[in-house]
């Protein structure tokens, strides 16, 4: 399957607006023309593996999210865990015991609304 360079530039493009870093700014830092950068945003310029690793560094995330599609389900999952860990971070115990037993309620709400069945938890399934 071949890379599709509108995508992956469209990842570099949305990541490097997330972190608000300019094109000038980060082909300043990674010692690349501006006119790369943006070539490469626009999908019209394929990038060497190098290149490609030491942006992914630049962006903090990987070769990886950046080749793939933000559309894809498993992908958009992912990303919602990330953000959601992200916000977790600074939190201390006691406010994430609190968000913990807030969250537990929330699915349990959810899942009696909807009947959507359990999921085993990680640590059932590594019981097992």
């Amino acid at each position: 399957m071949p890379l599709d360079y509108k995508m992956i530039g469209t990842n570099i493009k949305n990541r490097r607006k997330e972190l608000n870093i300019t094109q000038q700014q980060m082909a300043d830092d990674l010692f690349l023309s501006t006119s790369l950068i943006s070539k490469l945003e626009r999908g019209v310029k394929p990038v060497s593996l190098d290149t490609f690793h030491s942006i992914a560094e630049y962006l903090h995330t990987n070769i990886a999210t950046l080749t793939a599609d933000p559309n894809d389900p498993c992908i958009q999952h992912n990303q919602l865990i990330s953000e959601i860990d992200a916000m977790l971070e600074d939190l201390d115990n006691r406010h994430l015991r609190i968000l913990n037993q807030l969250m537990k309620t929330y699915t349990k709400q959810i899942q009696e609304l909807y009947s959507v069945p359990e999921r085993p938890s990680r640590t059932d399934s590594k019981k097992t």
